[in-house]
């Protein structure tokens, strides 16, 4: 896809934001380990090694009612994947996982003509930066450009930081996407009871400086359920009319019989997106947790009030 043709579908992207609510899709890493994912593998390296079990995981949202499929990259950045000696493979996890995500929308527009899209799922490098630990603003840049460059290759068609804590990460995060591609990007932060970040970020702060920074959209994933990232969106969009997005964990999880439980059901989960649609929050999904009976319960619902307006 050439710079302009980008350009151009980022525009209808943002335009489409204005029209409707796009749905996101659910959790890739806890759906991988329901499906053999072991502790401390690295869930990327299975674009490459189970593609099938991936791309089974894609149509399952896209038949759930999702207008966005994540791609399977949220670790692949360049300061990750050195950490577990597996650099080698940052280019071809992350041009798999565009290519599976890619396969699966391209093969369910076949039966419906809905607008649908991939964007690429970029996380934090789990590094603390300088001057407070040993990353260098540097080297986390060039992590993440080479992953930009790997995904916008391939042909997604837009970012998702998603997950980061810390507000100067995301940023470098961002100016790579902003300096390495066309597309639209939107950066989430994870809040905690606190209401802040573990970096002690508040939402109003997270929204004025990204949207300074040429983000096209800020929002809130992970950390917890949608009781909590309702105040942080409520906070969010007092302070701003631009789009935002969401992305809770289908509840805060517990240990039963040695297995984790994510106790919000779907009906939770919709419940709370009728909520965060009040909001006019433009990109609903969710995080940890939510499988796709939560994301056609969370469709259902939108689409409903979508038809409504």
């Amino acid at each position: 896809m050439e710079n302009n043709e980008k350009a151009v579908l980022s525009e209808s992207i943002l335009k489409l934001l204005e029209q409707k609510i796009l749905i996101i899709d659910g959790a890739t890493g806890t759906m991988l380990q329901e499906k053999g994912l072991s502790s401390g593998e690295c869930p990327e390296m299975w674009n490459i090694t189970h593609p099938d079990t991936v791309l089974e995981i894609h149509n399952s949202y896209l038949e759930a009612g999702a207008d966005i499929i994540l791609t399977n990259t949220f670790g692949a950045n360049g300061v990750k994947l050195k950490k577990l000696k597996l650099e080698s493979k940052l280019i071809e996890a992350n041009e798999q996982a565009v290519k599976l995500a890619r396969q699966a929308v391209d093969e369910y527009k076949k039966k419906d003509l809905r607008p649908v899209f991939v964007a690429g799922s970029i996380g934090p490098t789990g590094e603390i930066l300088v001057p407070c630990g040993p990353l260098g603003i540097d080297e986390a840049y060039k992590g993440y450009q080479e992953q930009v460059k790997a995904m916008v290759a391939t042909g997604v068609d837009m970012i998702l930081l998603e997950t980061f804590y810390n507000l100067d990460e995301i940023k470098i995060a961002l100016k790579a996407v902003k300096e390495n591609s066309d597309l639209i990007v939107f950066a989430s932060m994870t809040f905690d009871e606190s209401l802040k970040t573990i970096y002690g970020i508040t939402p109003e702060k997270a929204v004025e400086e990204l949207f300074q920074d040429e983000a096209d959209g800020v929002g809130a994933n992970c950390g917890s359920g949608p009781e909590l990232l309702y105040k942080i969106l409520t906070r969010m969009r007092i302070i701003t009319d631009a789009p935002l997005l969401v992305e809770p964990n289908a509840g805060v999880p517990y240990i039963e019989n040695n297995k984790v439980i994510y106790p919000a059901l779907p009906e939770k989960m919709a419940k709370y997106a009728e909520k965060f649609a009040q909001l006019k929050v433009n990109i609903i999904g969710g995080c940890c947790g939510t499988t796709p009976k939560h994301i056609q319960a969370i469709s259902e619902k939108i689409k409903n009030m979508n038809k409504n307006n």
